[in-house]
């Protein structure tokens, strides 16, 4: 059964404000390729699953799964399938139309493989 969305009774000069922030922390969103080494506290990576978890979805049914990954050969073993995984999209199935529209902004193969892994 699913269960309708809570209705926000926001005064009119708070939702402009919160649509404003939220476009605003939208904005700054990027792709990550560069990730530190540096320990994330257990609580922050819980709530971080927890607010991914609420994505929305097909028949509001979320049938998402999160797997928190802290063993780092795992996460180099993982990191080199995904790259092949990129490097066989961008190198055989993506479409034309799909490359030519990366073109502009340089978010091909060649110019996302640079970076070398970590040891």
């Amino acid at each position: 059964m699913t269960q309708p969305a809570p209705l926000l009774d926001v005064p009119e000069d708070q939702a402009w404000r919160r649509a404003a922030d939220f476009a605003a922390d939208l904005s700054r969103r990027r792709s990550v390729r560069e990730f530190s080494d540096r320990p994330i506290p257990w609580g922050v990576l819980e709530e971080a699953v927890g607010a991914a978890a609420t994505a929305p979805s097909g028949a509001n049914v979320q049938p998402w799964r999160f797997v928190i990954v802290t063993d780092p050969q795992v996460r180099r073993r993982l990191r080199v399938a995904a790259e092949a995984e990129e490097q066989e999209f961008y190198g055989r199935r993506a479409s034309q139309e799909w490359l030519d529209a990366l073109e502009p902004i340089g978010a091909d193969w060649p110019s996302l493989s640079w970076r070398p892994l970590p040891p």
